[in-house]
């Protein structure tokens, strides 16, 4: 009994022996995997985000604003007292201007309260307007003051 009882034992650490194989297989599976994100990491830096000057007319300073971040959160970053309310382009209270189509310089990003003349006359709203070139805007007004 005593050798079966020992070839039993060698057999049971033959299978744990086995058993541990295989995650030490996975292991570099996941180093693998770690390996993949590094492009992505690498990716993100490749496409980092545009820079832009922006002038701010009422405050007479000029400041860059990244692509990804809404131009009224670049002016209340600098603490400028800038009109807004909704913050989802519905009410019209952060609307801005630009002197000429604002498509050229903004895009938007949930804009529901202006249309496409008035944007092609300059507004735009800085709560979901992001700068896609350098550009002065005027803040403060509106379009119906016009």
């Amino acid at each position: 009994m005593g050798g079966a009882g020992t070839i039993a034992i060698s057999g049971c650490l033959g299978l744990f022996d086995d058993e541990e194989d295989e995650p030490e297989e996975d292991e570099p599976e996941e180093e693998e995997n770690g390996e993949e994100d590094e492009p992505e990491e690498e990716n993100g830096e490749e496409e980092a985000a545009e820079m832009y000057e922006v002038e701010f007319l009422e405050f007479d300073e000029t400041i860059e604003v990244d692509e990804e971040e809404a131009l009224l959160y670049a002016g209340l970053d600098e603490g400028w007292d800038l009109p807004y309310a909704c913050e989802a382009g519905t009410c019209g209270q952060c609307t801005a201007r630009y002197d000429g189509d604002a498509n050229e310089v903004i895009s938007h990003d949930g804009n529901e309260y202006l249309d496409d003349e008035q944007i092609e006359d300059g507004w735009f709203l800085t709560c979901v307007g992001y700068a896609e070139d350098d550009l002065a805007m005027e803040t403060n007004v509106h379009p119906d003051d016009d």
